[in-house]
């Protein structure tokens, strides 16, 4: 390497300028020896302090206990750490975190103190930085973005179960930022925290086995509120629940300024573990690190407990708001009108009718109201579902607009929200246990559901005609017999929405799993694997029942395929009624004609079932009915006690 040539100083004032630019050579060295040596001097504090053991470390790395003994961070993204094993070492991560933020920032890039800057704040206010050995560095980028958000509030939005996006058929949680001084009429211009999977353009079986397998990643965004809402409740229709966190403002602070350490860092997404509830979850108790809002939620977490686990956490739950979708307010609007009225909303909204046509005329100021604001929500709905375009939409809309503001006065009063909110419901995971005769021969069963509803259960909180079953094994012992395994539902579900003539929808339902046939009664059977898919429709009967009819197909995986069967077709139909709030029964029948290689035979299966609600979290249910596996008919009845938990 070349150097540059040094000469003897000619005088004494040479001298003095030389000793001052050897001084000023070496400072940089100097300076780098101060710091190495504050660091050090931080990491006995921190290590005498004890804080790589203390709550609020573990809430910002994340660090989780492992059931063989040690911990693991949530986050999944190497860069978010600052050890290289900081992921499961939160020392080591703790003497890394303290020693860069004595680092400067890389070319376009931030210091570590804004890269970590929750992390910073809080050893900061532990080990009281001397400002003069480890100066505070400006963090532009995130005041920036911070005063952007202008936060003064955080609420959690639970946009309920929509049955047709497989990964939103258990519901969404996301945080919504409230700004200070803002109203129910302005909440929609708020941000939102979103944590999602990003999934690309997968779908079908390989979305599902990704899914379930930690294939995605999953990420935080922020994003206008309104997108949300419009996303959930115009164009899935599915009602919002609005939960308001007591968090103080440097609580919400802390939240924020670890969120800016989470951008760009990714989670392993599990649908049924590390999904957006759960990380969520994680962020909140970043907040307030005395929380621990995901206990008992290790191996799975559905968004609705979730909800429970903020609900339940000690002076965290504030107000709830209920926003309606599209076809809330839709029905709750046409509830308050007679047929002629509605049927005239719909010519509206149809362009049938013009608002100035006589026979709106000829009703009271209030009940036109009715009529114009149900056909422009009518409208709405139809635009938001792609069922008819804007340039259809606009016209009529802007009609019905113009003539509902030439009434004036004040729209018609909604429905009240539901009852019964759905972290009220009853919770997610169900044990059961009873006894019961297959023919003349007793048995006792047992069965586990961890999710997460189905038809007989309680319904309060819980969508009409919704059912979904994940994961249910249940198992019998007859007299004299060891148990075995009675079926197993890998997935069930059941979407059974009434059809009227303001919406159609395709009831529909499909299961996944295996069942145990039997040729008669006496029969000790042999377990089938079954793929059940089955389409059609539901209409509304008087006191909260309904009906369905279905056209159903089945696929067997049978101990003899192909001669014994290999798959049928057949009608289905379902009955269930809310009799009373303690008292819900159900009706289900379908036939099959199976067929196999060498023979064609008969399936069906008859059952009424009672479900008596004796608490929130406990029921009784009696069942009974006739069956024929593809041999002889048998009867066949149950009585058991059912816990959720």
């Amino acid at each position: 390497m070349a150097t540059l040539p040094v000469r003897r100083p000619a005088s004494r004032a040479a001298a003095i300028i030389l000793t001052f630019a050897l001084f000023a050579l070496a400072g940089p060295r100097l300076a780098s020896a101060a710091d190495d040596g504050y660091a050090a001097e931080l990491v006995a504090q921190a290590r005498a302090a004890g804080l790589a053991q203390h709550r609020q470390w573990h809430r910002l790395v994340h660090y989780e206990p492992l059931s063989l003994g040690g911990v693991s961070s949530l986050i999944d993204s190497p860069s978010f750490f600052a050890a290289p094993d900081g992921k499961t070492n939160p020392q080591a991560e703790l003497d890394a975190t303290i020693r860069g933020f004595f680092a400067a920032a890389s070319p376009g890039g931030q210091p570590a103190q804004c890269l970590r800057i929750a992390r910073y704040r809080w050893l900061k206010s532990e080990l009281r930085f001397d400002p003069a050995r480890l100066p505070e560095q400006p963090c532009p980028d995130f005041e920036e973005w911070f005063r952007t958000l202008d936060a003064a509030d955080v609420t959690l939005a639970y946009p309920s179960a929509y049955l047709n996006n497989p990964s939103s058929m258990f519901g969404h949680t996301l945080l919504r930022i409230d700004r200070p001084g803002q109203g129910e009429d302005t909440r929609l211009l708020s941000f939102a925290i979103n944590f999602a999977a990003d999934t690309g353009a997968d779908g079908g079986a390989l979305f599902a086995v990704k899914g379930l397998a930690g294939g995605y990643r999953g990420y935080f965004s922020v994003m206008p509120y309104y997108e949300k809402v419009g996303e959930y409740s115009e164009i899935e229709n599915r009602d919002i629940w609005e939960y308001h966190l007591n968090l103080k403002p440097h609580e919400v602070r802390r939240m924020l300024e670890h969120l800016w350490e989470l951008q760009g860092h990714y989670v392993n997404y599990y649908f049924l573990s590390t999904n957006c509830s759960y990380v969520l979850l994680s962020l909140i108790n970043t907040a307030r690190p005395d929380l621990d809002l995901a206990r008992g939620l290790d191996l799975y977490a559905i968004p609705v407990d979730t909800v429970r686990a903020v609900t339940r956490g000690e002076g965290l739950l504030g107000d709830v708001v209920f926003r309606p979708s599209g076809m809330t307010r839709i029905r709750d609007i046409r509830d308050g009108l007679g047929e002629e009225e509605q049927d005239l909303a719909l010519a509206l909204a149809r362009g049938d009718a013009a608002p100035g046509a006589a026979e709106l005329a000829g009703y009271p100021a209030e009940t036109r109201s009715a009529i114009l604001e149900l056909a422009q929500a009518v409208l709405q709905y139809r635009l938001n579902t792609g069922e008819l375009g804007r340039d259809v939409v606009a016209p009529r809309s802007l009609a019905l607009l113009g003539a509902r503001a030439a009434i004036g006065g004040a729209s018609p009063a909604r429905g009240e929200p539901p009852a019964v909110r759905p972290d009220q419901g009853h919770d997610s995971v169900r044990l059961s246990g009873g006894f019961g005769m297959t023919g003349p021969n007793p048995f006792l069963e047992v069965g586990l559901r961890p999710a997460f509803h189905d038809l007989l259960d309680p319904p309060p909180g819980y969508p009409r005609g919704a059912e979904i079953e994940i994961l249910g094994p249940r198992a019998r012992a007859y007299v004299g017999e060891l148990p075995r395994l009675e079926d197993f539902t890998a997935v069930g579900i059941k979407s059974l929405s009434p059809r009227d003539r303001f919406f159609r929808p395709m009831s529909w339902r499909t299961k996944l799993g295996v069942e145990r046939f039997r040729e008669d009664a006496d029969d000790a059977g042999w377990l089938v694997g079954v793929l059940e898919g089955a389409a059609g429709g539901t209409w509304a009967l008087g006191g909260g029942g309904q009906v369905s009819a279905l056209m159903g197909a089945s696929l067997f995986a049978d101990r003899d395929f192909p001669e014994a069967r290999i798959g049928g077709a057949g009608p289905e139909v379902v009955l269930s009624w809310p009799i009373t709030p303690w008292w819900t029964t159900a009706v289900e029948a379908r036939w099959q004609a199976t067929a196999g290689s060498d023979r064609l035979s008969d399936r069906y299966r008859a059952t009424l079932g009672q479900g008596f609600h004796l608490d929130q979290n406990l029921s009784l249910r009696v069942e009974a009915g006739v069956r024929n596996d593809g041999g002889d008919p048998f009867a066949e009845w149950m009585a058991s006690l059912q816990w959720y938990f």
